[in-house]
């Protein structure tokens, strides 16, 4: 008797979990980029839509200098896994990223970076 007693609650507890998605949250409706976009907010005074747009990481913000958007990179990019550059001299960044393989560094000029990125200033 115990044994169906046992049963019975199991068959149960099996019921009840197997309907657990009426009252489940959804899939996630945002990556991790728009969360840190939205989190950003106006942090940075430079993503009022002058400068340079469309740049990678830039979470739809725009920035009107070099300096404003490694600084954005750092802040917002470099937290969440995707890279960004540190500055390692007067006119030097290195790369950093967790895909880079181990012992490779990459490293770039003001230069190269103003190049890439369509920067003036």
């Amino acid at each position: 008797m115990c044994r169906n007693g046992i049963s019975l609650a199991l068959a149960a507890l099996a019921a009840a979990c197997s309907d657990g998605t009426a009252g489940a949250a959804g899939p996630p409706s945002a990556n991790r980029e728009t969360i840190v976009a939205e989190n950003a907010g106006d942090a940075n005074e430079a993503g009022n839509g002058q400068g340079v747009a469309n740049l990678p990481s830039s979470y739809g913000r725009s920035f009107a200098t070099l300096d404003e958007y490694l600084e954005h990179l750092r802040l917002y990019a470099g937290p969440v896994d995707r890279p960004w550059y540190r500055k390692i001299g007067p006119d030097s960044y290195e790369l950093v990223t967790t895909v880079t393989p181990r012992g490779e560094r990459r490293t770039y000029t003001r230069a190269e970076l103003m190049r890439e990125f369509g920067f003036s200033r």
